[in-house]
């Protein structure tokens, strides 16, 4: 994403609005939307091994637009269909692990027992496990999927290409989704550091406005 930023000399939507993203404050210990925070400062430590965060769907999907005339084939955001048969790999479990919540200290970065020595106040409905991350953790450095995929379940949520719809799987085929043709919001899968085993299981569901940008929330192509 540095790469594209430096290359296009692109604005987020956190950049151009006024509004900036959001962060935390560790002198408040707080989460808040703030002008100072953008991709470039979530208010923890990140270098370039880590996701993304703080970017919106539009900037994801200008991202992959940027990339795929570059590389001279096509990238984009995965539909929900998609990305829950990559993130299962195959399993019918609540995670492509199995059910047991605490699997995920071996599988994902996800709010657990590092996260609640933080003192994040409220936020306290993580597993007991330590995966030794509070915040994003570098891409790869938990246990693949079934498919050889990491980061499936949580470290950050990840932007999907399709509108929401609360409802549409119970009507859609049952063969490659491509999601509703119209809405208000998209979609977004996979739990984060700060999200409850819950979140971060194969079959959770979440949307936003599509300039919407925290920094639990990124992408991948």
């Amino acid at each position: 994403f540095r790469k594209f930023v430096s290359a296009t000399k692109y604005k987020t939507d956190a950049e151009n609005d006024g509004k900036g993203g959001y962060g935390y404050n560790a002198a408040e210990n707080k989460f808040e939307q703030a002008t100072k925070y953008t991709w470039r400062k979530a208010g923890f430590a990140q270098t370039d091994e880590h996701p993304v965060v703080n970017v919106s769907w539009n900037d994801a999907t200008e991202f992959a637009g940027w990339l795929s005339k570059k590389e001279g084939q096509t990238y984009r955001l995965p539909t929900e269909a998609e990305w829950e048969y990559a993130c299962r790999a195959g399993a019918q479990s609540l995670c492509s692990h199995g059910d047991y919540p605490e699997g995920l200290v071996r599988m994902g970065n996800t709010a657990d027992a590092a996260f609640k020595r933080k003192g994040l106040g409220r936020h306290n409905w993580g597993i007991k496990s330590d995966d030794g991350y509070v915040f994003t953790s570098p891409a790869g450095r938990f246990r693949a999927n079934g498919f050889g995929l990491y980061d499936m379940h949580g470290n950050a949520a990840e932007w999907c290409a399709d509108w929401y719809g609360v409802d549409y799987y119970g009507k859609s085929g049952v063969l490659d989704p491509a999601g509703p043709t119209a809405g208000s919001s998209r979609s977004l899968r996979g739990g984060s550091w700060f999200g409850n085993p819950m979140s971060a299981r194969s079959a959770f569901r979440d949307s936003r406005s599509r300039d919407f940008r925290f920094n639990v929330l990124g992408f991948r192509v």
